[in-house]
């Protein structure tokens, strides 16, 4: 014979469904403050959404008409520009410094380059043009004109000369 002193627990009774129901409420609560949340969530994510690929296109609007308007300015800047001057002055060196460039005019459209220089004679003048037709700067350097100044003691020869510039 088996004797069990102790006594069996009972399921349930009064407390136990008191408890129960304040459990489920609670839990109904807040599925309904959670559903309620997550729904301004995503109204206020669409609201957002929907700012910023507007204030985005205003920005690409106001961007694309800054890099046009920059456009002259960047192909500017990509010109070889230190090279180029580098390549006029060694040039003038190289033939004994007596050419003197008094201007360079660049066409950045076109990658032109118009130099204005002087030198002692016409010679010095296409010596020097021979020379920088062997820059790697420049492509097809010619001399357009010369003049010389009979108004200066010297007589020096003006030219003018054209080249394109070497993409680098």
């Amino acid at each position: 014979m088996l004797l069990d002193f102790k006594p069996r627990p009972r399921f349930g009774g009064l407390l136990g469904g008191v408890i129960l129901l304040a459990g489920f409420a609670c839990a109904c609560a807040a599925g309904v403050v959670f559903a309620h949340a997550s729904a301004s969530r995503e109204a206020l994510e669409l609201r957002l959404g929907a700012l910023t690929s507007a204030h985005e296109h205003r920005i690409s609007a106001a961007d694309s008409s800054r890099v046009a308007d920059a456009a002259p300015l960047l192909r500017e800047l990509a010109a070889p520009w230190s090279l180029l001057l580098q390549e006029l002055e060694t040039a003038s060196r190289d033939v004994g410094g007596t050419v003197a460039v008094l201007a360079v005019e660049p066409d950045r459209d076109k990658g032109k380059l118009r130099v204005t220089a002087e030198a002692k004679d016409l010679n010095e003048a296409l010596t020097y043009i021979e020379r920088l037709q062997k820059s790697q700067a420049l492509k097809f350097p010619m001399l357009d004109s010369h003049e010389i100044r009979s108004d200066d003691k010297d007589q020096p020869v003006r030219f003018q000369l054209s080249a394109e510039w070497r993409s680098q």
